[in-house]
């Protein structure tokens, strides 16, 4: 009993913090060009430029790898992308992917302030960081939305575009879409709440994008793991989901990843169901029958897991 009091007393002080913060905005966006960004996006191909115009257009379904898979999600400011190329070369067989903030400065401009990652481009950005002491990656990405595509040069001089198409919703905007960030843990044994641990986001950042039915996550474990290890390079994620508002449930249909993360599931096939308590609009817990995290080594049985809104 006296545990329970102690968690609730956590959750409630959570949920005072996340009342009691105001997001700061540096500037107004055009609300035209938000709504044309935001949501999930599947790269569908490559377009060829020659002195700056669009000679050719390869399709990944026509390549000599059909099965390279790239998602990218833009939602409140926050960015996730993901692909399961897989380098022989590197410890992390799953791909890779990243997560920082966007800024639209127009339908043709986009700046990524990419932060953290997983697989080789999780390396890749901490060794950036730490060398030039920076908190981020910034990107000015060259673009051209038209509808339900668009295009994306990553520099000025680059020969080629990344060629996106949007992924239309599968559910309604749910209470819980958005971008949350995990920042508690709680081990349960026998459904009951037996320890807590907050969630460092210098040590671990685990993040995730909820939109529309489908879902991406990036656990970036840089800070917590040793170079050329398997763990150094983190994992990722991607599928589709769904909020039950009635009886609080939320299901994930995991489909692939990145960094360790190897297997495949067919869509809709082999769902993990999470109990959620929602605090507030920026605060849930959501509990399930896994052991995995941080907590794992308590000899738990199920998992909480405290996320909170990303201003």
């Amino acid at each position: 009993q006296i545990m329970k009091n102690k968690i609730f007393l956590i959750a409630i002080s959570l949920i005072i913090f996340s009342c009691g913060e105001t997001p700061k905005k540096e500037e107004a966006k055009s609300e035209n060009h938000l709504s044309e960004v935001e949501g999930f996006w599947n790269r569908i191909g490559t377009i060829q430029l020659v002195n700056g115009i669009a000679v050719d257009t390869l399709l990944i379904k026509n390549s000599e790898n059909p099965d390279f898979k790239q998602i990218k999600a833009f939602k409140d400011d926050n960015t996730i992308w993901i692909n399961n190329y897989k380098d022989s070369l590197s410890p992390w067989k799953g791909g890779s992917g990243g997560y920082g903030k966007f800024k639209i400065h127009s339908k043709d401009s986009i700046t990524e302030m990419i932060s953290h990652g997983t697989g080789f481009w999780g390396a890749m950005v901490k060794n950036y960081k730490d060398s030039l002491n920076t908190q981020n990656w910034k990107f000015g990405l060259t673009t051209d939305f038209n509808k339900n595509r668009y295009t994306q040069k990553n520099s000025p001089d680059s020969q080629f575009m990344e060629y996106w198409e949007k992924l239309p919703p599968l559910e309604p905007k749910s209470r819980i879409d958005g971008a949350w960030k995990r920042v508690y843990e709680i081990a349960y044994i026998n459904g009951i709440p037996v320890d807590t641990i907050s969630v460092s986001s210098d040590i671990i950042l685990d993040v995730k994008i909820i939109s529309n039915g489908r879902y991406t996550y990036q656990v970036d474990l840089t800070g917590n793991s040793e170079e050329n290890t398997p763990q150094y390079g983190g994992f990722g994620g991607f599928g589709t989901c769904k909020f039950d508002g009635e009886n609080n449930t939320f299901t994930e249909w995991g489909e692939w990843g990145s960094g360790q993360w190897t297997g495949t599931s067919e869509p809709k096939t082999d769902p993990d169901v999470h109990q959620l308590t929602i605090y507030n609009d920026d605060l849930f817990l959501q509990v399930s029958k896994s052991s995995v995290g941080v907590l794992a080594n308590k000899g738990a049985t199920g998992r909480g897991v405290v996320y909170k809104r990303i201003k």
